[in-house]
């Protein structure tokens, strides 16, 4: 694999100015309040409560990273197949006088799933519905100076009928726990707003847009939280990517004791580099100041780029006036070592394998990620799909009405808000999502839909919206978003037909039963690692939801739904299903217990056979992979030899000896580079050295080989 190294240059600390920032994850105290052992209604909040006994953990933290992806089993609280339920953690603290003492203070936890409650010395201090966004907390009142404090913090990933995803809907193990990053912010009584749905406070709408220059909208919310006025002064400088001053303004403003204002500045850029996907993702920083009596009271560095980008339902995806081919990958936060708990070092790695495969966008599934995600996407030149969590349904109900849990609308609502304001100034977010795979519909559902369309538009007029569709009928072809994305299976689940249908089922929906610009927005199938077979027939081998998962069935089926998305330009976007192999308690398939095996690359980050046919196509560095290399025992006749390449030609050799030369323009198509040596013989009951060279118009040479053993076919 390519490496990808980034420098953490916007880290919450470097951001900042004028606010103090401390990591708050380590030295906590965890254990899980199960039902059946009588824990649920401990009253840990206690600030004389014992907690000796609890686990010593540090945060990032989930309680479902080993029984969320074994397979499904138990009951109650586990009926899912993992813990679904309520977990304590309760930390100490110490807040000096001299370092808080008249501050603002703040908790910022970055994501906690699903229900997150606060208890500060005994007192209780906030609450928050959703699992993927960031929010904060004030604190201010709570906390006790030159003292320890006492933090004790309930989460609970119990299923509910109003916090989407709602009961136990989604595809994918709903980890719950602390999991990602904690902070705690003091900051001075006046301050850029803290309290504004989880957001830096900061929106940068770049507008007016072309090759002469460009205007910023810098919209900058602020708070007083002290007893008296305050005149202010707020600076907004602009700089480009090497740190050079492009433009600088202020404005005073004043505000009131215990009030809230905003303050708005359009910035004039001559000559702006815009952002422009991978070829160069370009990123201005605007540097926000607030002063007052010439003291500086806070401050903080918002990246931003400047791009334009349009959607045509014939033609695809347009960035900044020119065609770009949008294609990648769905991605669950998820890995190997820790489950939801990743590290930034772990993502990294993943966005990084994105990048050495070619990617161009990624499609967020299905909630908000991490919010270092989207600076990596930034700094990479990744487009995003990212979407709130209401997956497959909005109603827990089981009669025929399919009513609505009240506070679902709420929930949704305030999922939306975190989403845009917290992600606004992310160039590479072109569209809000709104739902995965909904497939209930009435009257009432389609009014809220149609109230989270509205509101998308009211906090973002600058993106479109968009949903996953997997029904394809009635009023899911009416539900107002811009764009959609097709959810189909073709090739894998045997209700959608073969693979070499899905371009003309795609004809049949575009431009006549949906008017709307279309993409797909998942397709795949499971390819598990160890399993192999020759002369596989779909209907016959290939077993959906059971064990039968070939790696070569999979790698060939993408080759013949890739052949046909590549003559449809009208697809503005293609994401496959999906980049790795996740975390699903409730599946057993495959070779592999409680994970969904339709990844390019398996849970632990061992690409397959289908990673590098994407890789031979999407990229243009030099590659060769020679397929089934796993295949190790087999027919001493092998019906095909395969290699993914680049390459202008590819030479394979059995045992020293050549089988034949292909020349990729001897190919069946100009995009096509899958070699194939048909029919080859190789030595029965010893092993056999196969070998594949790549031969490159600028000289360079590739080798890839395996060793077989020929098995004597029975008579």
């Amino acid at each position: 694999m390519d490496s990808l190294i980034l420098n953490k240059t916007d880290t919450a600390s470097q951001n900042v100015l004028g606010r103090t920032t401390v990591n708050f994850n380590s030295n906590w105290r965890f254990i899980k309040l199960t039902q059946k052992d009588g824990l649920s209604k401990l009253a840990f909040e206690s600030t004389d409560f014992d907690d000796s006994t609890w686990a010593e953990i540090s945060l990032p933290h989930t309680w479902n990273s080993i029984d969320g992806a074994d397979g499904k089993s138990g009951g109650g609280e586990e009926k899912e197949g993992y813990y679904r339920g309520l977990g304590g953690y309760r930390k100490t603290f110490y807040f000096s006088e001299s370092k808080y003492g008249g501050k603002s203070v703040f908790i910022e936890f970055e994501g906690s799933n699903t229900v997150t409650e606060l208890y500060v010395n005994g007192s209780f201090a906030s609450r928050h519905e959703g699992g993927y966004s960031a929010f904060r907390f004030d604190i201010t009142s709570l906390i006790k100076l030159d003292s320890e404090n006492i933090f004790a913090v309930k989460v609970n990933n119990a299923p509910t009928d109003y916090i989407a995803p709602i009961t136990e809907q989604g595809d994918f193990t709903k980890m719950g726990g602390i999991y990602r990053d904690v902070t705690i912010i003091a900051a001075e009584p006046v301050h850029i707003d803290l309290m504004d749905f989880g957001s830096s406070g900061i929106y940068v709408t770049p507008k007016n847009i072309s090759e002469k220059h460009a205007d910023a909208d810098v919209l900058v919310k602020l708070s007083n939280d002290s007893a008296e006025n305050k005149l202010t002064c707020v600076t907004v400088n602009i700089s480009d990517m090497d740190g050079c001053a492009v433009i600088s303004e202020k404005q005073e403003i004043f505000l009131s004791a215990n009030d809230k204002s905003q303050v708005e500045f359009t910035m004039k850029i001559n000559d702006p580099i815009l952002w422009n996907g991978t070829e160069n993702p370009y990123l201005y920083t605007a540097e926000i100041t607030v002063e007052a009596d010439g003291k500086t009271l806070d401050g903080y560095r918002q990246k931003f780029g400047i791009r334009t980008y349009h959607i045509d339902p014939e033609n695809g995806f347009f960035l900044n006036g020119k065609y770009l081919g949008l294609h990648g990958v769905n991605y669950h936060q998820d890995s190997f070592e820790n489950g939801w708990a990743m590290t930034d070092e772990q993502r990294e790695r993943d966005y990084g394998i994105m990048k050495e495969m070619g990617c161009t966008s990624v499609r967020m599934a299905h909630y908000q990620h991490d919010q270092y995600e989207y600076e990596l996407c930034d700094r990479l030149g990744l487009t995003v799909w990212t979407e709130v969590g209401i997956v497959n349904k909005m109603s827990a109900d089981e009669n025929d009405s399919l009513a609505v849990s009240d506070k679902f609308a709420d929930n949704a609502k305030q999922q939306l808000t975190e989403l845009i304001r917290q992600n606004y100034n992310h160039p590479s977010v072109i569209v809000w999502g709104i739902s995965n795979e909904l497939h209930q519909m009435t009257d009432e559902i389609f009014g809220i839909y149609t109230e989270l369309c509205r509101l998308a538009k009211a906090e973002d007029k600058t993106r479109l919206i968009t949903f996953a569709d997997n029904q394809f009928w009635g009023k899911f072809l009416e539900l107002p978003t811009d764009v959609v994305g097709y959810n189909r299976y073709f090739g894998w689940y045997k209700d959608a037909g073969s693979a070499e249908k899905f371009g003309e089922w795609l004809d049949s929906y575009h431009g006549t039963r949906d008017s709307r610009p279309i993409c797909v927005s998942e397709y795949g199938g499971g390819g598990a690692l160890s399993q192999f077979k020759d002369n596989i027939d779909w209907q016959a081998d290939i077993d959906p939801w059971g064990e039968r998962h070939y790696q070569n069935y999979q790698s060939a089926m993408h080759e013949k739904i890739w052949a046909q998305f590549a003559e449809r330009k009208y697809l503005w976007s293609k994401y496959i299903w999906c980049m790795f192999d996740f975390a699903s308690d409730g599946r057993n398939e495959g070779d592999t217990n409680g994970q969904n095996d339709k990844g390019l690359v398996t849970r632990e980050r061992i690409p397959k056979d289908s990673f590098y046919f994407y890789k031979s196509v999407w990229n243009d560095k030099p590659m060769l992979h020679l397929t089934e290399k796993g295949f190790s025992r087999r027919g001493s006749v092998v019906p095909q030899i395969k290699a993914y390449s680049n390459a202008d030609s590819a030479e394979l050799f059995i045992d020293g000896v050549s089988q034949g030369i292909i020349k990729r323009a001897d190919l069946d198509s100009d995009f096509s580079t899958v070699f194939i040596w048909e029919n080859v013989k190789i030595a029965e009951d010893r092993e056999s050295a196969i070998l594949v060279k790549g031969f490159f118009e600028d000289g360079t040479i590739l080798e890839d080989k395996a060793m077989w053993t020929g098995i004597h076919a029975e008579a």
